[in-house]
């Protein structure tokens, strides 16, 4: 589960991990729907991001290494690219609408537990 600590809700429920190589190239590409995915890289740094193949729009959710929210993307359309402005070791995929729905914003606090 993935929660908002400082706002006291849920961003999703269940995640799969992202960690190897292979695992982020693939990330949500060729999947029959959005799942929350957890992008964990070895250190902080921006992103450069397509979502080509992806099921539909998503949310991004960008964190540092104290899984505080430095970024957010909201309803990011299908076949479009996208770089962060933020370093971060933590990227969240979600459905679009968890950002909102969560009522997540900048400078937030998330936990995650398994």
């Amino acid at each position: 589960m993935i929660r908002n600590v400082t706002r006291n809700t849920i961003v999703a429920r269940s995640f799969v991990t992202c960690s190897t190589f292979w695992e982020q190239t693939r990330g949500l590409m060729f999947r029959k729907k959005v799942i929350p995915l957890l992008f964990v890289f070895p250190k902080e740094q921006r992103f450069r991001l397509h979502s080509w193949f992806c099921p539909g729009p998503i949310d991004l959710i960008f964190l540092d290494a104290s899984w505080e929210v430095v970024e957010l993307k909201s309803e990011w359309k299908r076949y479009g690219s996208y770089s962060s402005l933020r370093d971060a070791m933590f990227l969240l995929e979600l459905p679009a609408g968890s950002i909102a729905q969560s009522r997540t914003e900048v400078g937030d606090i998330l936990n995650i537990k398994r």
